[in-house]
């Protein structure tokens, strides 16, 4: 299992790091899955500090982007954040965590899996894919 982030989903990001959010800020991930794969098409900021998506919050993004939020980003997430996504409600789901520093956004994507408990587990980024050009 990987996380692909598109084009138009990492300028999202590097807005983020321009604009400095406080720690702990989070958002929704919108996209797709195919395969192994999640596909991050859009990263939309939620919320921040100590608010922590609830159930309601995400059933109404959920009616504004059927079936299309496949999990969560933090800015510098707290202990808070982590236990929240651990439960059946985000089992499966993408989390990624965001360091941004004044010269480059750091990444570390997650998933919710369960093992006698629920665990936040590593997943990598893949690799940016290039498009062809004619003649190629």
């Amino acid at each position: 299992m990987d996380v692909l982030i598109t084009p138009e989903a990492m300028r999202e990001i590097e807005a983020l790091r321009a604009i400095r959010p406080a720690p702990s800020t989070w958002g929704i991930l919108v996209g797709h899955r195919r395969g192994f794969r999640f596909i991050v098409e859009k990263i939309f900021p939620a919320g921040s500090g100590r608010t922590l998506p609830s159930e309601r919050l995400v059933a109404e993004l959920d009616r504004i982007w059927p079936g299309r939020i496949i999990g969560l980003f933090a800015v510098r997430p707290g202990a808070a954040f982590k236990k929240a996504v651990l439960g059946p409600a985000w089992y499966g789901k993408l989390v990624i965590h965001l360091s941004l520093s004044a010269g480059t956004a750091a990444v570390r994507p997650f998933v919710v899996e369960f093992g006698r408990k629920f665990s936040l587990v590593r997943i990598p980024l893949a690799a940016a894919v290039k498009a062809k050009t004619d003649g190629q």
